[in-house]
């Protein structure tokens, strides 16, 4: 056979070879990494965004559906500004059918990448092996717009568990025109200057109540009872009441028919209330003081020097151990929890944000900020707690704040059966 026509046979094998060749070629790419996972980590021309494959997220959350739309609405636009990110959002109404949900699946390594969590629950979750640390969604001016108050109880064992997204304190509110009655300019300092005013209120006004609790809500319960003792810290772990609490709670039985029992969110009747001096004194969520008219809150004190544990009443974003979408459930938490989600989220529903910033005039706000929290809560928000002053990391904390619960509701939905709430307690507790 001549040299010529060997030709086409060693076209034919250079062609083929390097057909072969393209797939290691990709691998020797600088441009894409393989990850462990499957995914490649992108390192595109500066200015050049290069999508390596679709990524879906699940979110679950339980939220009043006013809130839940409002959360559709901003996932939606998040979707738009990374298409390559697909969030699902799923929404669990019931508090408790929640808890038992998430924690099943947690425990059978089937939940949702992000959870949206009641900050009481970020430690047991995180103790239990259900969380993945959340440091990393902490950089740059995020972190240093974090109020040390609200992350604090989010930490165990070194790590920071979960992103802070909105919280709503119970506070104590006095009637002002009431303590001027009973001889005080401020709210009472302890239980026996209470005592001594509440007493002062029933000689004056024998149809008034010298404090309103409504029926089964336990953390208004647990706030009022706190304000009063010397190492409030105790109260969160729960049971067992201790002997001053007990006491406390014994003397309120005795004083039934002065104690009213109007729901937080009945705003009408507690402005009635407070404008016709027939009420002392109200443990509310912060939203439902912010609701109360404007000729109301005139009259009324806020107790800044009780309000002990602003974020128990408050939600935090986590990752779970399970998700294998960490960065994108980091990019999906860094949205929500932004300054101007923050700011539409405050505006809507008058939880307080968890964003330093936002407790004064924010320049850097695209929409106008009109409502800005009052600016004292920074500095409420912003102190450190310590150990004693948060919950104990304790797995179980979630049920037995539940259990609890249940059993006030129990004795408080007809009439307040206080003997009967302690003698439960004391029962559970042993």
């Amino acid at each position: 056979m001549t040299p010529r026509k060997y030709v086409p046979f060693l076209l034919g094998t250079l062609l083929l070879a390097a057909l072969l060749l393209i797939p290691f070629s990709r691998d020797t790419n600088p441009t894409s990494v393989r990850k462990p996972d499957g995914k490649s980590n992108v390192q595109p021309v500066p200015g050049e965004l290069v999508i390596d494959q679709l990524a879906n997220i699940h979110v679950n959350v339980s939220l009043p559906d006013s809130q839940f739309k409002e959360l559709q609405e901003l996932n939606r636009n998040f979707m738009m500004k990374y298409p390559h990110i697909q969030a699902k959002i799923t929404n669990e109404p019931s508090k408790d059918g929640a808890y038992d949900l998430w924690s099943l699946q947690s425990q059978q390594g089937e939940a949702a990448d992000i959870i949206l969590l009641d900050n009481g629950w970020v430690r047991p979750f995180a103790v239990r092996g259900f969380l993945k640390p959340a440091d990393s969604v902490m950089t740059g001016d995020s972190l240093s717009d974090q109020l040390t108050g609200l992350l604090d109880p989010l930490k165990w064992n070194g790590y920071l568990w979960g992103i802070p997204k909105d919280l709503n304190p119970y506070t104590i509110v006095w009637s002002s025109p009431l303590l001027a009655e009973a001889g005080l300019k401020e709210p009472p300092a302890d239980w026996n200057a209470y005592q001594a005013a509440a007493f002062k209120i029933i000689e004056l006004h024998p149809q008034a109540s010298i404090v309103n609790w409504s029926v089964g809500d336990l953390q208004q319960q647990i706030v009022w009872l706190a304000a009063f003792q010397s190492e409030p810290s105790r109260m969160l772990n729960v049971l067992p009441v201790n002997a001053a609490q007990a006491l406390q709670l014994a003397w309120f039985q005795e004083l039934e028919s002065k104690i009213s029992r109007i729901n937080g969110d009945e705003r009408e009747r507690l402005d009635e209330a407070f404008q016709k001096n027939q009420l002392l004194a109200a443990i509310i969520p912060w939203n439902e003081y912010e609701e109360l008219k404007e000729a109301t809150r005139n009259k009324l004190i806020v107790d800044r020097d009780q309000i002990i544990y602003p974020w128990l009443n408050g939600r935090s974003y986590v990752i779970s151990s399970s998700s294998e979408s960490e960065e994108e459930a980091m990019i999906w938490i860094q949205e929500m929890t932004d300054i101007n989600n923050q700011q539409i989220s405050y505006d809507r529903t008058g939880q307080l944000p968890a964003r330093a910033s936002l407790y004064a005039f924010n320049g850097s706000l695209q929409s106008k900020q009109t409502h800005i929290p009052p600016a004292w809560w920074k500095k409420v928000l912003d102190t450190k707690k310590t150990d004693a002053q948060l919950a104990n990391p304790d797995p179980l904390w979630p049920e037995k704040w539940r259990q609890r619960e249940h059993l006030w509701k129990t004795f408080s939905v007809n009439r307040f059966e206080i003997a009967a709430y302690l003698e439960a307690l004391e029962a559970l507790g042993k």
